[in-house]
């Protein structure tokens, strides 16, 4: 009869399993690659592309000029996908983070199974899956993901084989540390540190790990680690690759820079101290409320928590005031956090070890919350004939399926809620109500993530400017084709597919032409003036394309050095311009007035010979 029970048992703990799993797949990868690039993911895109056009998989560029500022990892990860599908497009440069989601989550399950139980294992999975901060980084090209797939994986890879740790075991832990490290930075092999530190130091366990067969694999893991840099050292560039002065060809020097000085002493990105006790909550969303009362509750009862839940405490605790302390911080920088916080709110959740007064009502406005939002899905029905009569904004076919389908499979996941027989918590695996809230808001937030963001993209307007600026201009070579201002896009460099950098003005100046730009009244214009004059001269007789921002600041001075120089091109007139691409409208057919970064191009011959101002065109 037990081992009858105990099959049975475990065969619905599969079931639940194999439903999460499968509704964590559609989440991650429905539409992955319908967006268009945005952001940092350009650089993803871009420094692959160049490093399957040019062969050189050792010295990452971006329009050609080496770009160590991440490890190379993180674009090779991208390289053997894009050799399979034989493309290289959105799905294929984000389909890394949606893998490394999933091995997210496996880590975290199989930390809070060996921790814990299954059940309190499998909500931790449901609470991170369904994160803000994790699923919009799941689906994003970044390194990010990656950074906490590599950390929750290595705590629970430690755990799982502490007790008989061997040399095998030592070279499994460092390695998932180190290829974390060459994926992001240095966190990966510090962190899972600081979360077993607790439990390390509790009863001396680290004296059981103080052995030659640690140390060797710690030196053979590291080793992995440098090799790439020193590959890159002894490789020498290529053309077109260029070094940017004073970057050394190996990259050591950028790891440095980004994981030890922006830690004591930060160049960018320093918000407060405190930015993360409101940007962790934000990563956290729509769980945020609900994790911190289950947390603050199992604090409440700290000294009836079992040893690992405590040490487990400690080390989330810990990894949450160095991230403070660095002085280098940006709101995702703290996700990491996420898998061990999704843990700890599922325990207090499940075990009753949280702050269980205060659960209730919190579980009780989260229901209400998610079946508020159902119901407006399902309005929405109704709501959007009413929004046209208001706005002439044609909304995406995508939207005004997804919003009220989403809303009825939400509202009859909580109407199924408290039946007997409860289909909910059959599938889900979790308590009733709970599993039911959980699946609800599981729906809503996949919609967002899966059709909302994806169909929003219509009303992008970079892609179709850069594919048309490709089409129009596909005869002329990169090196006749300048960014004014000097700001090469990689978004557009990407889309464009260019054999070569664009323009090159990453050349120095002359001695001269640089005495003239310092001693201008405005350097930068000085500079980009100069830099013009250079491109009309190396181009004369050619066909190029000159590209800049449609701001005034851009415009005024582009228009005033083109005059300056005879350049028979009128500034107000150009070729293609970004808000030709624009959807939205206001009444009366006018076009939005949008502002902001949008792009115009202009496509002319010049003639062979003009004549041209002083060398910095002063």
């Amino acid at each position: 009869m037990g081992s009858s029970f105990s099959n049975v048992d475990t065969a619905v703990a599969r079931r639940n399993e194999l439903f999460f799993w499968g509704f964590a797949v559609v989440v991650l990868f429905l539409f992955l690659g319908h967006n268009a690039l945005w952001g940092s993911e350009d650089r993803w895109a871009e420094i692959t592309r160049e490093m399957m056009l040019s062969g050189d998989y050792l010295h990452p560029s971006l329009n050609w000029q080496v770009y160590f500022d991440k490890p190379q990892l993180s674009y090779w990860l991208i390289v053997p996908f894009a050799w399979m599908a034989g493309v290289l497009n959105e799905w294929i440069v984000r389909l890394p983070s949606a893998l490394a989601g999933l091995a997210g989550l496996y880590g975290t399950i199989t930390l809070g199974r060996k921790l814990f139980d299954r059940r309190t294992a499998l909500l931790s999975g449901w609470l991170l899956l369904t994160c803000y901060g994790f699923l919009f980084w799941s689906r994003s090209a970044a390194a990010d993901v990656a950074n906490l797939a590599a950390i929750v994986l290595a705590v629970s890879f430690f755990y799982h084989v502490e007790e008989k740790a061997g040399f095998w075991s030592y070279l499994g832990f460092y390695l998932i540390c180190f290829v974390g490290a060459l994926a992001k930075g240095l966190p990966a092999l510090v962190m899972p540190f600081v979360v077993i530190a607790p439990h390390l130091i509790t009863g001396k366990r680290f004296l059981h790990h103080l052995k030659f067969s640690n140390l060797l694999a710690f030196l053979i893991a590291g080793a992995i680690y440098f090799l790439p840099f020193y590959a890159a050292a002894v490789q020498p560039l290529e053309f077109p690759h260029r070094l940017p002065p004073g970057i050394a060809l190996s990259g050591l020097e950028l790891v440095w820079r980004e994981n030890i000085v922006r830690v004591f002493n930060a160049f960018d990105h320093k918000d407060p101290i405190y930015s993360y006790l409101y940007n962790l909550p934000r990563i956290l969303l729509p769980w945020a409320l609900l994790i911190g009362v289950s947390i603050a509750g199992l604090v409440r009862h700290w000294k009836k928590l079992p040893p690992q839940l405590r040490e487990l405490m400690i080390g989330t605790l810990l990894m949450f005031i160095l991230f403070s302390l660095s002085t280098s911080r940006r709101w995702y920088y703290i996700l990491p956090l996420a898998p061990f916080c999704a843990l700890l709110g599922a325990v207090g959740l499940v075990t009753g070890a949280g702050m269980t007064v205060w659960n209730r009502p919190v579980v009780a406005l989260m229901r209400i919350l998610v079946i508020v939002a159902a119901s407006l899905g399902v309005a929405s029905v109704v709501a959007i004939p009413l929004w046209y009569r208001m706005v002439d904004i044609e909304l995406p076919l995508m939207i005004l399926i997804s919003l009220p389908t989403a809303g009825i499979l939400t509202l009859l996941v909580m109407l199924a809620d408290g039946q007997p027989n409860n289909l909910v918590s059959r599938l889900t695996g979790l308590p009733e109500r709970l599993g039911a809230m959980v699946l609800g808001c599981a729906i809503l937030v996949a919609t967002v993530f899966d059709c909302v963001l994806p169909a929003l993209t219509l009303y992008r307007t970079e892609r179709p400017f850069f594919l048309a600026v490709r089409t129009v201009a596909s005869d002329i070579p990169p090196e006749a084709m300048l960014f004014w201002n000097d700001d090469v896009d990689s978004k557009y460099l990407f889309y464009l597919n260019l054999a070569g950098p664009a323009c090159d003005t990453w050349q120095p100046l002359s001695e001269e032409e640089e005495a003239r730009v310092k001693a201008a009244s405005d350097p930068t214009e000085a500079r980009n003036r100069a830099n013009l004059r250079r491109f009309v001269s190396a181009n004369a007789g050619r066909r190029v394309v000159l590209l800049s921002y449609n701001r005034e600041k851009d415009l005024v001075p582009l228009e005033k050095a083109v005059r300056e120089f005879g350049i028979p091109l009128d500034i107000g007139s150009p070729t293609i311009t970004e808000r030709e691409f624009e959807k939205i409208k206001i009444r009366r057919g006018k076009s939005s007035s949008r502002s902001g970064k949008t792009w115009s191009a202009w496509i002319f011959q010049l003639p062979q010979a003009f004549e041209n101002p002083s060398a910095a065109g002063e």
